[in-house]
């Protein structure tokens, strides 16, 4: 699926115009974003958790040039799906 039918699946779904369902995407988005960057885990009931952790930077070799290159830190956000969620997609399996 990819964001058009997401859209349209939404709108048809919540009776809204396309314009709010962007607007609340485009939120849904800044808040995880801003959640992310500070670490904290997003819970929502019955979808699932956003768990973000950080990665220190480190020293890596570039294996063609042999070159040593500092990688700056990072976050990354593991999605680890709910019960209900890996229960529902069972079930449609």
């Amino acid at each position: 699926m990819d964001y058009k039918q997401f859209r349209k699946s939404l709108c048809t779904e919540l009776g809204r115009e396309p314009r709010d369902i962007d607007a609340l995407v485009e939120g849904l988005s800044i808040i995880l974003r801003e959640s992310c960057a500070e670490l904290d885990t997003i819970a929502i009931p019955a979808f699932g958790n956003f768990v973000a952790s950080k990665h220190d930077e480190e020293i890596s070799v570039d294996l063609s040039t042999g070159k040593r290159m500092l990688m700056p830190p990072e976050i990354s956000v593991e999605f680890v799906p709910g019960n209900i969620l890996r229960n529902h997609l069972k079930s449609d399996e």
